[in-house]
């Protein structure tokens, strides 16, 4: 009689970066929720063996798994939605876009996610386009088929994040930004009423976040400057009111250079997000902790459809 493969509970969350993969295993059910969280720096799309060994260790063979792109791995269009009906729009979208990626698009996945109806005042039914290679995806697949894990979603850095946002009492409405600080990119996003509204890629200047007092002017100016844009463009094009609170992750230790550049020049409550507020965790989640698995904690903590 053949037994049917256990499988772990919880979601793992792993995240391609360039110099390792972070994984992060969360499952509400346990304590602590965030049951594994590791960082290993030897595994890779071609070298899943060191993670393949940390899911044996761990009793995780099977588990459900999101995989959190890198940036320059995938391409993401903010496009005006075609008229036609919504079975042929990923088709419709996918010659749509067909100039704006840089690979061949009849090789592509082509998925999207569309923006709230009141954006861009209700006149403009628009929405974002995500492409990857093909190829890609078939490597990431076999990854994590071989790191005995099971592939449920691919997904990338922006929509990730959402999972990192926690409804605030008292917004009535008003919108609230998550600033990712990675590089070379960080991505920041706007968000009102648990729906995300727009989402930018800023280029992180290298050395930035670990910027000290006399340089901290000089390297943030042009970040700031495409922060106040993106909350500009918010209010004044999507059509939202002013967007009064910045979270920032991941944790910084205390209040850096680079955080007191953007308290003096934004108009807005800058705020850290704490993953250890958001989760009970079996590792210490310092702060440099928490910049190696940031996404892959995000992407762990992935809800089911409906819930």
């Amino acid at each position: 009689m053949l037994k049917k493969r256990r499988q772990a509970g919880g979601r793992v969350g792993l995240h391609l970066g360039a110099d390792g993969v972070s994984v992060a295993h969360y499952n509400p059910s346990l304590e602590p929720s965030l049951n594994q969280c590791q960082w290993i720096p030897s595994a890779s799309l071609e070298n899943p063996e060191p993670l393949k060994q940390q899911i044996d260790a761990w009793g995780l063979e099977g588990a459900k798994t999101s995989v959190v792109l890198a940036h320059g791995e995938y391409q993401l269009m903010l496009v005006e939605a075609p008229d036609v009906a919504k079975a042929e729009l990923k088709e419709a979208l996918r010659w749509r876009v067909k100039d704006l990626v840089s690979f061949e698009v009849a090789d592509a996945i082509v998925d999207y996610f569309p923006l709230p109806d009141d954006a861009y005042h209700g006149r403009s039914n628009m929405l974002y386009v995500v492409a990857i290679p093909h190829a890609l995806s078939e490597r990431i697949e076999s990854f994590v088929e071989a790191a005995g894990l099971n592939l449920d979603v691919i997904d990338i850095p922006e929509l990730a994040l959402m999972n990192l946002m926690q409804p605030q009492e008292g917004d009535l409405g008003l919108g609230q930004a998550l600033l990712c600080l990675q590089e070379p990119n960080s991505y920041i996003n706007l968000v009102s009423d648990q729906a995300l509204y727009l989402t930018r890629t800023v280029e992180t200047p290298r050395g930035l976040i670990d910027v000290d007092e006399v340089q901290a002017e000089d390297y943030a100016s042009a970040m700031i400057l495409n922060i106040q844009r993106s909350l500009d463009y918010y209010e004044s094009q999507i059509g939202k009111p002013p967007c009064l609170r910045l979270l920032v992750c991941p944790l910084q230790e205390g209040e850096t250079p680079l955080l007191g550049q953007f308290r003096h020049n934004l108009g807005v409550d800058l705020q850290q997000l704490d993953l250890e507020e958001l989760v009970s965790s079996r590792e210490p989640l310092t702060p440099e902790f928490q910049n190696l698995v940031v996404l892959a904690v995000a992407g762990a903590l992935r809800q089911e459809a409906g819930k």
